[in-house]
């Protein structure tokens, strides 16, 4: 814990993007926030979808104008500096607490503390780019995730709806684990379907019928926009082939049951869930409507086009997904698919609704863009946890695990080297700014992804050898 602290106290001592002075990309419009709220808010309004996104910015801005305090780059920023350091103490307090709820052995602990703090977001991206929600989000639903294990529903619920200020996903999630927590009736209906091989069907007939879809509709600009690269039809078949490889190899042993809607729909009947869902769909319907209240017509996001991209991303390049995550958390995705068999028991094994919130987890995980798990990333922390405990692994195996998971965060590369800031203003993506978007998937250039793929061979192997071989054999 000290370690992270100096390093996470490091990366907010250290460089900070250029752009817009320290305040970044997305960051320009939480900045705004902080700074604006009260004024904004009953004036103009924001956007209908960024609105559901100021969360904790707009506290900010209320308690400078509560205490009178001006609304400068420089106390906003150190706001922020307060702001990352006590949503670390809460997520390491509530780690600690699901450590202790779950019974982990102490090596398990250490491997899954490691892979949860030591990666490129927590030690270089929340310094880097402070005004960004990620890391709010994350504890607002390891926080609620927290007590709902506890089955200390209403706290959890309560705390849930804060979601639906900062990333209203993580709500939705908590919200489908509390309502078919209880395992469903022996005569349920389920898709008698090997689930695994189901999916690595289905996730990439998915992508390439978006792309035949956007050949059909000529829209080829549109796709080459969302792989920021020329469409060449055969490097996407290419990589439609080793995407489906990639997920039959991952996925071929997943076989838990995935129940059809109306299954679920006649459980939420049978379990009489509507007092469940009248607790929340009151309050929340009330929080909609005012939020719509203050929303004005600028269009900013499509739900749309981001499903697409979702399903898009994987055929920039071959195998770019999961090297994009491995970039991006470590050695984490590489202990969920070498122990993927167990690891998928463990999430279907649990709830109805802990197996479709993992296959919405998915959805997200498909995305190059690694970084829009991790307000979710607490879902499967608990079951690799459970699946790490029964290995043995031994206090020097997780010490040399988690040393390749601090090398592999990279937050040690300095960014800001002459040139980049330019680099950044003219969107020059795949020159020096590559020191900066090889991080966010999409925007990786290919040499970028030769790198990191050497990278991944290397520590997968070693990953593979250290808990496959220590399985069941101590070191």
């Amino acid at each position: 814990m000290f370690v992270l602290l100096f390093l996470f106290t490091l990366s907010f001592a250290g460089e900070k993007t250029p752009l817009n002075n320290g305040i970044g990309y997305d960051g320009t419009f939480y900045y705004q926030v902080a700074q604006n709220f009260t004024t904004d808010f009953w004036t103009t309004g924001y956007d209908q979808f960024r609105i559901f996104r100021i969360f904790p910015f707009f506290l900010i801005n209320l308690f400078f104008s509560f205490f009178d305090i001006k609304p400068t780059l420089a106390n906003l920023m150190h706001s922020m500096y307060v702001l990352h350091f006590c949503n670390l103490a809460i997520l390491i307090l509530f780690f600690f607490k699901l450590t202790k709820l779950c019974a982990w052995k102490q090596t398990t602990s250490a491997l899954i503390f490691g892979c949860f703090f030591f990666n490129h977001f927590i030690l270089k991206n929340c310094g880097y780019e402070i005004f960004q929600t990620d890391a709010f989000a994350n504890t607002i639903f390891l926080v609620s995730f927290y007590y709902l294990l506890r089955q200390k529903n209403m706290l959890a619920i309560a705390i849930s709806f804060l979601g639906i200020f900062t990333w209203p996903t993580v709500s939705y999630i908590i919200w489908l684990l509390y309502f078919f927590n209880k395992p469903f009736s022996q005569d349920a209906h389920y898709l008698k379907i090997h689930t695994g091989k189901l999916l690595a069907l289905t996730l990439p007939l998915l992508s390439v019928g978006a792309v035949a879809a956007l050949y059909l509709l000529h829209k080829q600009q549109l796709l080459e926009s969302m792989l920021f690269i020329p469409a060449s039809q055969p490097l996407l078949v290419v990589n439609a082939i080793a995407w489906s490889a990639f997920l039959y190899i991952v996925l071929r042993n997943c076989d838990g049951h995935i129940y059809t809607p109306s299954t679920y729909a006649r459980e939420f009947i049978r379990q009489s869930l509507w007092k469940k869902l009248a607790m929340i769909l009151i309050p929340f319907i009330a929080i909609i409507l005012y939020l719509h209240a203050h929303a004005n017509d600028k269009f900013f996001f499509s739900e749309v086009a981001f499903i697409l991209q979702a399903f898009l991303r994987p055929l920039k390049y071959p195998f770019i997904t999961p090297v994009s995550h491995i970039c991006y958390f470590g050695i984490l995705p590489l202990l969920v698919i070498f122990l993927f068999r167990d690891f998928s028991k463990n999430i279907f094994n649990r709830s109805p609704g802990y197996a479709l919130a993992f296959l919405v987890f998915m959805f997200f995980a498909i995305d190059s863009e690694a970084r829009h798990i991790i307000p979710l990333l607490p879902l499967i922390l608990v079951p690799l946890g459970d699946t790490l405990d029964k290995t043995n692994l031994s206090a020097k195996t997780v010490a040399a695990l988690l040393a390749l998971q601090i090398a592999l965060s990279h937050f040690y590369i300095p960014l800001n080297i002459d040139g980049f800031a330019y680099s950044l203003v003219i969107n020059d993506y795949y020159g020096i700014s590559q020191r900066y978007f090889m991080n966010l998937g999409p925007w990786m250039s290919f040499r970028s992804l030769a790198i990191w793929t050497g990278i991944s061979i290397v520590t997968g192997f070693l990953v593979y050898q250290i808990v496959q071989k220590r399985k069941f054999y101590p070191f």
